[in-house]
């Protein structure tokens, strides 16, 4: 039996909606989409369709997924806890005596972000690549707190290289060798592995990471000095879309989903992007993966939910983004240094110069906005990326600052 009417014109929307993001060139990667349990795409999209382009694809290839890690995490601690082995409510004393403030941060709050640890190791004196998981842990103990342990929500990824240390404790070997033996052997996940964990050749067809320079694509290394190595796994669509069959069973469904009833988790890094996206409400879940970091990316998967969900979208198509003319005592509101706790504490200063607005980093100007409206200003007027300037409860302003398709917020000082 063929897909039926509705379903077939999903399919088809979401063909459409990537065929035209590709011609833009701000996609190149693999799409697969169920929904009812019907495979609506399962399909490849190339900028460059030569198959010796480095960044040509096929949905075969195998991409790095970074973050989508954490759900991999998330499924062995409450595997633990079903287990009676863990509780996710128990501090990590238990692992960690010495750790600062060891009695008070627990295993659920280094999962939801919530331990107060920053988001990255501070002043390091060598590459994050060639630390081991314990070399990881001691540092993170020297790090100062953000917040009291459980009061506010900062992502962490020194939070999960904890979580990573003490499932490799428990299991009594790395925590890669713990993904493949408790997770991708048991869900038949034959493409998924890990780049610093050998077996049995699984890493066959690797997808080459990309940037774009000068409107052409360029190769950058799959394997970069500043991150960590513990949890560098790859998968297919295929291998995820599997996984997530698996999250929406119990217990992980409870455990796991939002109070939306999704389940789903994004990775990136420098050349690569990556989702997974289960909607459990509307019945649909989908894998995107990317060898180029240019897409923009959240407002992709948000119209890949809505296109999912039959409501409406629109169509990529290349912007043409036009100035107007703002009044100086507008952008005196904008003057000033803005902090974003999402990129280590990155300080941005906004000047005037001109017209416009000017960002500085460390005394360098690095770029010139010009206003769309009062209060967005962009710099490249092809580009979704944007400075939007909002209210802050003080009366000031925080910056809402778009890049590579995420939006970060950077706080007055």
């Amino acid at each position: 039996m063929g897909l039926s009417k509705g379903l077939k014109a999903t399919g088809e929307n979401l063909d459409n909606y990537f065929s035209a993001l590709t011609d833009l060139k701000k996609f190149n990667g693999v799409l697969l989409a169920y929904k009812n349990d019907t495979l609506l795409i399962e399909k490849a999209y190339n900028i460059y369709q030569s198959p010796d382009s480095s960044s040509y694809v096929t949905t075969e290839h195998q991409f790095d997924i970074h973050s989508v890690a954490k759900l991999m995490t998330h499924y062995l601690i409450v595997k633990l806890n079903e287990d009676e082995v863990i509780s996710k409510n128990e501090p990590i004393a238990r692992f960690y005596p010495d750790f600062p403030n060891a009695k008070r941060i627990t295993i659920e709050m280094l999962l939801n972000h919530s331990s107060g640890l920053p988001r990255e190791l501070q002043n390091l004196t060598q590459k994050e690549i060639n630390l081991t998981s314990d070399e990881i842990v001691n540092l993170a103990k020297k790090e100062k707190l953000l917040f009291q342990p459980g009061t506010d929500v900062q992502y962490s990824n020194v939070g999960y290289e904890l979580l990573y240390n003490i499932i490799s404790k428990i299991y009594k070997k790395p925590f890669a060798e713990c993904v493949v033996d408790e997770i991708f052997k048991p869900l038949n996940m034959n493409q998924s592995g890990s780049h610093f964990f050998t077996d049995e050749n699984r890493l066959q067809n690797l997808a080459k990471n990309h940037i774009l320079k000068d409107s052409t694509l360029f190769e950058v290394p799959n394997i970069l000095e500043d991150e960590f190595k513990t949890a560098r796994l790859y998968s297919t669509v295929s291998d995820l879309n599997t996984f997530l069959i698996q999250l929406e069973n119990e217990p992980y469904k409870s455990a796991m989903m939002n109070k939306n009833g999704i389940i789903a988790k994004d990775g990136g890094s420098k050349g690569i992007r990556a989702q997974v996206y289960s909607d459990l409400e509307h019945e649909f879940r989908f894998v995107l993966l990317a060898n180029y970091d240019g897409m923009p990316f959240f407002k992709t998967i948000e119209d890949v939910a809505k296109i999912l969900k039959e409501e409406a979208f629109e169509l990529p198509k290349e912007l043409n983004r036009q100035s107007i003319a703002v009044k100086r005592e507008i952008l005196e509101r904008y003057v000033g240094s803005y902090s974003f706790a999402d990129f280590d504490g990155l300080i941005l200063k906004i000047d005037i110069e001109g017209d416009n607005l000017v960002v500085f980093q460390d005394n360098e100007k690095i770029a010139t906005l010009k206003a769309e409206t009062e209060t967005i200003f962009f710099e490249n007027p092809k580009a979704t990326e944007s400075f939007e300037f909002v209210k802050n409860e003080s009366g000031s302003y925080n910056a809402l600052m778009g890049w590579k398709g995420i939006t970060v917020e950077g706080e007055r000082e």
